[in-house]
């Protein structure tokens, strides 16, 4: 007997209207969709939710407060049973605000922060100031006990900032820190794009982080487009085996205007799984043509290049989706996976001082403590990095990872 498919969580984006120009801004956010559901429709689909039987939703944007009934639209939800999160750029947060996220008790109030910086952070989400108001902000947040989280979308503009990212928060109200990539859709140059060192490098950063910041202090989460059957990187993602994509699976994404897809994070029409106004959201997601493109069997039979020969291809199936997609085309062709980087640099040759540490790295490992070893047997140090012959910004990358 098949055990009846559950609707864990849905990411729904209530309106496309933004106060901010992010520069990564993967759906180019800014003025409203075109024929935005309205309110009368928006409260059906909350009651629709309900009647799917969905446990979770976030609601994003755009930013979310800029649409006028987001009030009651939480309402809602909640008057219905589902617990409600959202995600906030912070620019309209105030004092009153919170006192009604506090009383209504959303789980969790999530706010972009894109910089250890104020001058990096602004620059990212190009609104002046947005830095300090946010901390300032956050005082109030913390009286109120509201479960608040930081999330932050990784690229080559923040990169080098990571330790000042965590140590910013682990001395602030902030429970957690959530990460996710920036990947190359809408206003995200592919310039801006993480390359596969900065990427790798990154996986070892946070998995340091993990092991040496207590989660009672900081719980620090990386989502799906991190991670992948390293047989260096320890565990450092948030959940505790891949085993593919969930789109359709577990989740679903609605759109301002009403499309239905299985992960919102693809900004391709194609993907798009249904219409709240043609058909209704349980019809959807029972459907057997769901996600046709993450099926299992479809899911394999898609693999290209490495994910195609790799070991683990049946289990991971391609990995992130979105990164997948953004980067190939293909939902079965991620480069941007540890293990595939592992597996190149085992028998490629460095060009420069550079690489060949960073081959030794990919065939490394790191101890219960954090600290990393080449393949040599020698902990990457900060001594030895100096006594190098290495780019600025290549040095700089590394030292995020070696110990003092």
């Amino acid at each position: 007997m098949f055990k009846k498919k559950v609707l864990h969580n849905v990411v729904w984006e209530i309106t496309l209207k933004c106060n901010a120009r992010c520069l990564h801004c993967g759906s180019s956010a800014g003025e409203s969709r075109e024929d935005e559901l309205s309110h009368e429709e928006a409260i059906n689909v909350c009651d629709q939710l309900a009647e799917a039987g969905c446990r979770n939703v976030n609601l994003i944007g755009g930013e979310l407060f800029l649409r006028p009934d987001w009030k009651k639209i939480i309402q809602r939800l909640i008057e219905k049973n589902i617990e409600v999160s959202i995600i906030t750029n912070g620019i309209a947060l105030t004092a009153d605000k919170i006192d009604f996220l506090a009383d209504i008790k959303i789980q969790t109030l999530g706010i972009s922060l894109d910089g250890g910086s104020p001058e990096t952070n602004d620059h990212i989400r190009q609104t002046p100031g947005l830095f300090n108001k946010i901390f300032n902000t956050m005082e109030y947040v913390q009286q109120k006990k509201l479960n608040a989280v930081a999330i932050t979308t990784l690229n080559k503009l923040n990169i080098l900032e990571l330790p000042l990212f965590r140590e910013k928060l682990i001395n602030s109200p902030f429970k957690a820190w959530q990460i996710q990539l920036a990947s190359p859709h809408g206003r995200m140059k592919n310039d801006l794009f993480l390359d596969l060192f900065e990427y790798y490098i990154s996986g070892l950063f946070f998995a340091q982080s993990r092991i040496t910041v207590p989660m009672k202090q900081l719980a620090i989460i990386c989502l799906h487009d991190f991670g992948y059957y390293s047989k260096v990187i320890p565990r450092h993602t948030s959940y505790s085996k891949w085993t593919g994509c969930s789109a359709g699976k577990h989740v679903l994404g609605i759109k301002s205007d009403g499309k239905v897809q299985g992960c919102l994070s693809i900004y391709n029409d194609e993907f798009n799984e249904g219409d709240l106004r043609q058909q209704s959201l349980s019809d959807i997601w029972n459907s057997k043509t769901l996600c046709k493109w993450n099926k299992r069997i479809n899911r394999f039979l898609s693999l290209k290049e490495f994910c195609k020969k790799c070991e683990f291809g049946l289990v991971c199936l391609g990995g992130c989706s979105d990164i997948a997609y953004s980067l190939s085309q293909n939902v079965g062709e991620n480069p941007q996976c540890y293990h595939a980087i592992e597996y190149y640099w085992k028998k490629a040759s460095p060009r420069n001082k550079f690489e060949e540490i960073f081959r030794e790295i990919t065939q490394g490992h790191m101890d219960k403590s954090g600290i990393l070893y080449l393949k040599s047997g020698e902990i990457l140090s900060k001594e030895l990095l100096e006594n190098s012959d290495i780019s600025d910004d290549r040095i700089n990358l590394l030292k995020l990872i070696a110990i003092v």
